[in-house]
């Protein structure tokens, strides 16, 4: 049996992968998007998209984000909380989120993909390349194993990616540790139709966070690997403070999640081989959103595939486009190193006095 041929094979079906996917086949090329889980599968996440974002995604799926992939409250001011607590703090003026459902999300950009011509695999998980030009493909779906030939490959598969992992890249990379709880409560206490962010050192080198979701409320918080507080610790900690300050009801969650974030690293891929998003190490370590810049990064990536004439010079156009974008994670890394409560204490006051 012969093997298919494409042009770009993506792996991962994120915002990340259906952007490169998308930018890709617009401009005429051959696209097979391969994704480990199944249709409509869920993803953890907090589910915010900055109003900057929407703009971005609509140009590069070429239409507006449906009214159904909004989560109620749709808008939400961003409100910050410093270590010297509520009397502090506010919302931030002339700032606007998006409250999304992240799996109805993800399921518009996979269903925008296949309407651009994208052909798309579920249940498909890569396995490796077969030879040393990193062009064929092996991955693994409920039929048994699959073949793929294509001149660049795209991994857009995670923060523990298996094409960085195939290129034999250290997976020991640094990691954030987030963990969610989603909380079915009408009563949330003092808390307003407001993101909060919640930045105090005993709890999280980032901050922890509170997000109004339907009839409940989603609460977060995120640690370094092996460090302390525990995650559960620091998790334990933040929902007893959240009641005494704020006055949010001690209930049991619905649902408990744990994920991780990359934190201090750029890969951003060899020869005709890409990565982006988390598998890049492009997430913003200080407020661990990842979704605009998995969709700006796919972007860029599509753009240099799209110019690139020698499918091995593709890693290295790409790092091209998406410079402006590894500059801007380096540096707000280079501010959460250094940040200490006084530091993070100016830093609400800074934002809350910009106009």
């Amino acid at each position: 049996m012969s093997i298919k041929q494409f042009d770009v094979l993506v792996v991962g079906g994120g915002p990340g992968g259906t952007s490169t996917a998308i930018t890709c086949a617009q401009e005429g090329l051959k696209v097979l998007l391969i994704e480990r889980g199944r249709p409509h599968r869920h993803k953890p996440c907090g589910g915010l998209l900055p109003e900057a974002a929407r703009d971005v995604i609509e140009d590069i799926v070429g239409a507006e984000i449906p009214d159904d992939i909004f989560s109620v409250p749709t808008d939400l001011s961003l409100f910050y909380v410093p270590p010297s607590g509520r009397s502090n703090g506010g919302r931030v003026r002339n700032y606007r989120i998006l409250n999304i459902d992240r799996d109805s999300f993800d399921d518009w950009l996979v269903t925008r993909a296949i309407m651009s011509g994208v052909k798309v695999k579920f249940g498909a998980s890569f396995e490796g390349f077969t030879d040393d030009t990193n062009e064929e493909v092996l991955f693994f779906t409920q039929e048994g194993p699959q073949r793929v030939q294509a001149d660049i490959v795209v991994g857009a598969d995670g923060v523990r990616s298996s094409v960085r992992n195939a290129m034999g890249w250290n997976q020991s990379t640094p990691l954030l540790l987030v963990a969610q709880e989603f909380i079915d409560i009408k009563d949330r206490g003092d808390l307003e139709d407001c993101f909060y962010i919640f930045l105090r050192g005993d709890l999280s080198p980032s901050y922890a966070y509170a997000i109004p979701k339907g009839e409940g409320l989603v609460v977060g918080t995120g640690v370094m690997q092996r460090s302390s507080p525990s995650l559960a610790e620091s998790m334990q900690q933040f929902r007893e403070w959240l009641h005494e300050e704020f006055g949010v009801p001690r209930e049991k969650p619905l649902r408990k999640e744990v994920w991780a974030l990359p934190f201090g690293y750029f890969a951003p891929g060899r020869e005709n081989v890409i990565l982006v998003g988390d598998a890049a190490g492009l997430c913003n370590p200080f407020s661990g959103e990842g979704i605009r810049l998995a969709v700006e990064s796919g972007e860029a990536a599509g753009l240099a595939i799209v110019k690139c004439e020698d499918p091995k010079n593709a890693a290295a156009a790409y790092v091209e486009e998406v410079r402006g974008i590894a500059d801007f994670v380096r540096d707000v890394l280079e501010f959460v190193l250094e940040l200490d409560d006084d530091k993070r204490e100016k830093f609400v006051m800074d934002e809350l006095a910009r106009r």
